[in-house]
């Protein structure tokens, strides 16, 4: 059995999982650093990691969906509401653990198939959950595959979601996005449903899967000084109405 932390038939190790300290901020500014994060990662080559919590209640919807629609699902005016980069659907932040995940296109995890990741990246969490008594399931591949954008990310559960141990509720799930920059995965988990859930044990066991996951040595920075300033104009894109209506890009 697999414990959290184990690393199975472990390599030498050749780059490092770069882990950045855990901030609380508006959907913006959390956009805008997943994005920075990603961006340079690409071009720095090292995967990263990171744990945000969020400063109020907020709404974020998927990079492919409908405006009109989303505002209809959730009414709440845009102040509370922010379009991701990645995909997927409408996802209730505040009572969530939220992380991030970069993989640049020059690091060997590129090449893994994103459902091998995603089921990948949920299998680790869901170690990490039995190590808190925390029972879960993966829900199972349909035999039809779902067509679309799933419109409310936890009432529409997908392939390999984490769900309750019956199987009956969505506990985790996560978006991603795949360019010629690398790989970008926004997760969440909802801890209403997980009432003895720890979060400093849970951070320190899910680094470790993920650093087994990219056969990496964990290496936790400080915030650069410079992404303060590098992100600013991502933070006025992620909380502009033109990004939040149709995508577009100031």
């Amino acid at each position: 059995m697999i414990r959290p932390g184990m690393c199975p038939d472990f390599e030498v190790f050749t780059l490092s999982l770069h882990i950045y300290p855990t901030r609380t901020e508006s959907g913006s500014e959390n956009m805008a650093m997943d994005w920075l994060l990603f961006l340079e990662h690409g071009k720095q080559g090292s995967p990263a990691f990171r744990h945000y919590d969020w400063i109020a209640p907020e709404a974020s919807f998927g990079y492919g969906q409908d405006w009109a629609w989303v505002q209809k699902q959730i009414g709440q005016d845009n102040e509370n509401t922010v379009r991701r980069p990645t995909g997927g659907g409408i996802v209730q932040h505040g009572n969530d653990w939220t992380y991030c995940l970069v993989l640049p296109r020059d690091h060997p995890s590129f090449a893994i198939p994103a459902l091998d990741l995603y089921e990948k990246i949920h299998e680790a969490i869901s170690r990490c959950l039995k190590a808190q008594n925390l029972l879960v399931s993966l829900k199972p591949c349909p035999e039809l595959r779902q067509k679309g954008i799933p419109g409310d990310c936890f009432r529409e559960p997908v392939a390999k979601d984490i769900m309750s141990e019956d199987g009956t509720k969505k506990i985790a799930g996560a978006a991603m996005k795949k360019t010629r920059t690398g790989v970008l995965v926004q997760g969440t988990l909802d801890k209403r449903l997980l009432l003895s859930f720890e979060e400093e044990p849970f951070l320190s066991a899910f680094v470790k899967e993920i650093s087994c996951l990219l056969n990496e040595q964990s290496v936790y920075l400080d915030w650069p000084k410079e992404f303060e300033t590098g992100r600013s104009p991502f933070i006025r894109q992620f909380a502009s109405l033109p990004w939040l209506k149709d995508r577009s890009i100031l």
